[in-house]
């Protein structure tokens, strides 16, 4: 058993760090404007991805399960909004500069990098 907590734990350290240098991570808008506003929907916000969770208009979402492809990231994000927690299917594609995101289903619009 102490093995398989060492194990668990060794894991979890070299994921992590791991998600913080892909390209993902940052702030995401569809417009340089967008880039200065808090919007209040998906197409007027900017994206925040972090190494460990992601912010975008009224959700925070923690990074449950992930996995790589390519250049997308395929994430469970275990979302709060309004007090209630669901479990979303969320896709971070890199396409050259920009990011494709496809939230909950839901393909948004191509994004920018935020300056």
């Amino acid at each position: 058993m102490r093995i398989l907590t060492i194990s668990a734990s060794l894991a979890l350290a070299f994921m992590s760090p791991a998600f913080a240098t892909e390209p993902q991570v940052g702030r995401w808008a569809a417009d340089p404007q967008s880039c200065r506003n808090p919007g209040e929907t998906h197409a007027s916000a900017p994206l925040t991805v972090m190494p460990m969770a992601l912010r975008w208009v009224d959700e925070y979402c923690t990074i449950g399960k992930m996995y790589k492809a390519e250049n997308a990231l395929y994430i469970e994000g275990r979302c709060h909004k309004d007090g209630i927690m669901s479990r979303l299917p969320i896709t971070l594609a890199m396409k050259g500069s920009h990011l494709a995101v496809t939230w909950n289903g839901e393909h948004v619009q191509e994004m920018q990098r935020c300056p």
